[in-house]
This record gives C-alpha cells, structure tokens and sequence, in this order.
C-alpha cells in the first residue's frame, strides 16, 4: 500500500546544466630553427667514425651468421626430432660463412 502514497516518477528526466565553456587564448606561434653545425666535422672526428662503424660491422659479420646457425638449427632439430644434429652442422656453417665474410672484408679495406 505504500506504493500508491508516492508520486508517479516523471517520464523525462531532469538534465543539469552545462557550465558556459571557457574562452581560452591563442596559441602563440612559435617558430623553431635549427642550430647551424660548424663548416663540417672534424678529420679525427670522422676517423673516429669509420673506425667504430668498421668495428660493428666486424663484429656482426662474424657473429650474425653463427646465430643465425644456431637459431634455424635448433629450430630444425625440434622440428625433425634430431638431437644436436642440425644445431651443430648450421653453427660450423656460420662460422665459416663469418670468417669467409671478415676476409672479403679485409681484402676490401687494403684495396
């Protein structure tokens, strides 16, 4: 009996109102430019750069091949079910492609 003392609910629900948007200032242009290098690197600087860019490409010419054995060898041995089998042959393949590589390269720096 109580539900007939309350009002009935109204079928169009209140909305709030919505505060005014705020006015915002302008962004401000802003322009960028770009510091002006010196005439151009240095020799040493640049010698210093070839060296190291000669050491990294030494070092992944020997490396990358040998993991790149190693990973596709474990891969094929889980795939076929062979032990050390394929990990072994691709890693002693790498290592001579490494190697095989490191000449050409050293070949081509004495050129």
């Amino acid at each position: 009996m109580s539900d007939l003392s309350k009002p009935p609910p109204s079928e169009e629900p209140e909305v709030p109102e919505v505060p005014p948007r705020p006015e915002l200032p302008e962004v401000p242009e802003v322009h960028f430019e770009r510091p002006k290098l010196p005439s151009g690197p240095s020799p040493g600087f640049q010698q210093g750069v070839k060296a190291m860019s000669l050491a990294f490409s030494i070092g992944f010419a020997l490396a990358g091949p040998v993991i790149l054995g190693g990973l596709v060898g474990y891969w094929l041995d889980s795939r076929l079910n062979t032990s050390p089998t394929w990990t072994l042959v691709l890693v002693l393949l790498g290592t001579v492609a490494g190697f095989v590589q490191l000449i050409r390269m050293v070949n081509k720096m004495n050129e």
